[in-house]
């Protein structure tokens, strides 16, 4: 199913889980989140001839690194003035492995959408035939890979 705007239609899905309460998974200003605590951050790319949406989803993460990220300035209005440590959520605490937490996506999102499972090698050629391959992607979209410094 497709949407004619971006805005956040307030979409809230319960996702199966191995045997234990999961909190509501919802998408919050950009965020995705369990109850109240981000477990994902999106980004997007909207060109004239495609689209990209990335997300990275928050398995695991070692806790004590989380006193070395400091306060941002711009923060979502669900986070308030929490920490880190108290704003977000690890997967791995509601799901045995990846494989299952993906499989509970994909058959929630199913109610909702026309999902059709493909290879990379099948993605990539729908990206070498609609989008003229991902070194023309890479032209016309404004994110870029920056090498270290």
């Amino acid at each position: 199913k497709s949407c004619s705007t971006t805005e956040n239609l307030g979409k809230v899905i319960q996702l199966p889980g191995s045997g234990q309460e999961i909190p509501k998974f919802d998408l919050r200003e950009n965020d995705y989140v369990f109850g109240d605590l981000k477990m994902g951050g999106n980004a997007q790319s909207i060109v004239k001839n495609g689209w990209l949406h990335h997300t990275s989803f928050l398995w695991d993460y070692d806790s004590d690194n989380m006193q070395y990220l400091t306060m941002p300035s711009k923060r979502p209005a669900y986070r308030g003035d929490r920490p880190h440590a108290e704003f977000l959520v690890k997967l791995n605490r509601y799901f045995d492995n990846k494989n299952d937490f993906f499989t509970s996506l994909h058959h929630a999102c199913q109610s909702s959408f026309d999902i059709e499972k493909v290879q990379l090698t099948k993605a990539m050629e729908v990206i070498n035939e609609l989008l003229g391959g991902m070194d023309a992607w890479w032209q016309i979209n404004r994110t870029r890979i920056v090498d270290d410094i």
